[in-house]
C-alpha cells in the first residue's frame, strides 16, 4: 500500500473510532442523566402542582374578598406567599391575567404593567379555553437559564351569574427555576468541551506516532545507510527494513550499495589478476627480446663477424620480430576491451564458416585426444555477420572445450533454425564433455580479466571478448554446466524479417 494511502488511512480510521467511542460514551452519559432528571421532574411535579393550586386558592379568595381585580392586594398576596412558605424557595416569578389573554394585570416581579405579555403560545391559550387546563412548559429565564413554567385558570363566579365550571375568568403563570435542567445542560457543555479536547490530543497523538513510523523512523534508518556508506562501512547494514514505500527504498538502496561493493571489488579483484596475467604476457617477450639483444651484443663485440654470426644474428632478429608481434597482438586485446568492435557484416553461412575453424583445430583437438562431433543442420539462411570475429568466438569456445577435457572426450558442435512466433533466429551450439563449471563463478566467465587457469598464462580475455563480439551482432550467448558433466555454450543470431 502507498504511503500516502496508508497514512490516510490510520488518520481517518483513528478520527472514526475516537469519535465513535466519544460518541458512546457521551450517549450512555446523557441517558443517564435524562433518566436521573425525569425521575427528579416526576417527584418535583406534585410539588409544582400543589405550589400552583395553593397560588390560585389565595389569588380567587383574594379576588372574591375585593368584588373586583384589585392589583396591589393580589400583588400584596402573592408577594407574600413568596416569603412565608418555605417550598417557595424556587418560585422565580408569578404573573396573573385579568380575564382570558396574555396581558399582565398583576405580577410578583415590581414593576410590570398590562403592556408586559406571558409567553405562553395560541395553542396553550386554546387548550386553557377548551379543557381549562394546566399547561407545563420549559422556557427560557432572564440570567437564570432554563425553568418550568405552569400556566393555571382560575374561576370566580360572581363574575358572570351565568357561567358554569368550565368558564374561565383569568391564568395564573408560575415560572419556576429549574437547577437540575441547567446543571444537565451545563454538564453536557462541558462533557462536549472535554471530549474535543481529548479528541484533538488523540488525532495529535495518532499523528504523532504514525509520522514517527512511517516517516521519521524509516528516513532515520536512510540517514544512518547514508553515514555507513560515507565511512564504507557497509557490512553493518541489515537487509531486513520496516515495510511500506520508504522501508522499500531503504531495503533497495541497501541492496544496490552492497552490490556496488561486491561489484567494485570484482573490478579490483579482476584488475588484480589483469595486472598479473599482462606482466605475464608481457614478461615471456621481453625476457626473449632481452635475451636476443645481448646475443647480438656478443656478436658483434668480436673482432672478426663470420658468415655464421650473420645467420645467427639474422634469427635472432626474427625472433626479436615474432616476440614484437605477440606484444602487439597482447595490445590489441587489451584495448579490445575498451572500445566496441568495427563490425565489418556480410551475409556468411554460419556452417561454411564453423567447417573452416573445424579443419583449422583439428590438429590440437587430435593431439588433445578429443573427437569432434558435427551435427550440422542442412539449408541454413546466410547469416548477416562479421566472420572474422565471429570465427574468433568459435575458436575460442572450442578450445575452451578442448582444454577443459584434460583425459580427452568428445567436442559436440551443432547448426540448427529456431522458428517462434516473435521471431527466427539460427543457433550454434558448442558442448563439451568436460570438467564443467562451479555454479559459483559461472556468472563471472564472461567478466573482463578473470580465468580459472591462472598457472597456465591465461588472462581472461577470450571469453570476455567473445560476449563484446557476440552483443555487438546484437545475437545472443547462454552457457549452461555442471561440474563433472561438461559445459554447453548456445549463441543464437536473429534473422531480420523478409
Amino acid at each position: 500500500m502507498k504511503l500516502q494511502w496508508k497514512y490516510a488511512l490510520i488518520i481517518n480510521v483513528s478520527v472514526l473510532v475516537i469519535l465513535g467511542t466519544f460518541y458512546l460514551i457521551n450517549d450512555f452519559a446523557s441517558q443517564r442523566d435524562l433518566r436521573r432528571l425525569h425521575l427528579r421532574n416526576v417527584e418535583n411535579g406534585a410539588m409544582l402542582r400543589q405550589i400552583a393550586d395553593r397560588i390560585r386558592i389565595q389569588v380567587e379568595q383574594e379576588i372574591e374578598r375585593q368584588q373586583g381585580f384589585h392589583q396591589p392586594k393580589i400583588e400584596e398576596i402573592l408577594r407574600q406567599i413568596k416569603s412565608t412558605a418555605s417550598e417557595m424557595t424556587n418560585v422565580v416569578d408569578i404573573n396573573v391575567t385579568d380575564g382570558v389573554n396574555a396581558k399582565i394585570a398583576a405580577s410578583l416581579v415590581e414593576g410590570k404593567t398590562p403592556a408586559h405579555l406571558m409567553n405562553f403560545t395560541e395553542i396553550d391559550l386554546f387548550e386553557i379555553q377548551r379543557k381549562a387546563m394546566q399547561v407545563y412548559n420549559m422556557v427560557e429565564l432572564p440570567e437564570k437559564g432554563y425553568g418550568s413554567e405552569i400556566i393555571v385558570p382560575y374561576r370566580v363566579d360572581w363574575l358572570n351569574e351565568y357561567s358554569d365550571e368550565n368558564t374561565i375568568s383569568g391564568v395564573i403563570q408560575v415560572l419556576f427555576s429549574s437547577p437540575d435542567i441547567n446543571h444537565y445542560i451545563q454538564s453536557i457543555r462541558w462533557r462536549h468541551l472535554w471530549a474535543i479536547i481529548a479528541t484533538i490530543l488523540l488525532l495529535c497523538l495518532v499523528i504523532v506516532v504514525t509520522t514517527v513510523r512511517l516517516v521519521l523512523r524509516p528516513l532515520e534508518q536512510l540517514t544512518q545507510i547514508v553515514r555507513f556508506a560515507e565511512a564504507d562501512d557497509l557490512s553493518s547494514l541489515q537487509l531486513s527494513y520496516q515495510a511500506g514505500d520508504i522501508g522499500e527504498a531503504t531495503f533497495a538502496l541497501v541492496r544496490m550499495l552492497k552490490e556496488l561493493k561486491a561489484s567494485h571489488q570484482k573490478r579490483l579483484d579482476a584488475l588484480g589478476q589483469f595486472a598479473a596475467g599482462a606482466a605475464h604476457e608481457i614478461r615471456n617477450p621481453l625476457n626473449t627480446i632481452g635475451m636476443s639483444t645481448q646475443l647480438l651484443q656478443v656478436i658483434f663485440s668480436q673482432p672478426n663477424v663470420n658468415s655464421e654470426d650473420v645467420n645467427e644474428a639474422r634469427d635472432t632478429l626474427q625472433i626479436i620480430h615474432n616476440e614484437t608481434q605477440v606484444l602487439r597482438q597482447t595490445c590489441d586485446h587489451f584495448l579490445a576491451l575498451n572500445r566496441p568492435p568495427k563490425l565489418n557484416l556480410k551475409l556468411t553461412s554460419i556452417n561454411s564458416l564453423i567447417t573452416e575453424v573445424i579443419l583449422g583445430i583439428r590438429l590440437l583437438s587430435e593431439e588433445a585426444r578429443v573427437k569432434i562431433v558435427e551435427q550440422m543442420a542442412p539449408y541454413l539462411p546466410d547469416i548477416n555477420i562479421d566472420a572474422t570475429l565471429i570465427r574468433q568466438v568459435v575458436v575460442n569456445l572450442m578450445q575452451n572445450g578442448i582444454q577443459s577435457m584434460p583425459r580427452g572426450g568428445r567436442l559436440f558442435v551443432s547448426t540448427q533454425l529456431k522458428k517462434s512466433t516473435i521471431d527466427t533466429r539460427v543457433v550454434l551450439q558448442i558442448r563439451d564433455t568436460g570438467v564443467g563449471i562451479a555454479n559459483s563463478i559461472k556468472e563471472r566467465i564472461f567478466d573482463a580479466y578473470f580465468t580459472t587457469r591462472e598457472n597456465e598464462g591465461g588472462i581472461g580475455l577470450g571469453l570476455a571478448i567473445a560476449h563484446q563480439s557476440i552483443k555487438a551482432h546484437q545475437a545472443q550467448i547462454e552457457v549452461q554446466s555442471q561440474v563433472g558433466m561438461g559445459t554447453t555454450f548456445t549463441i543464437s543470431f536473429r534473422i531480420p524479417p523478409s
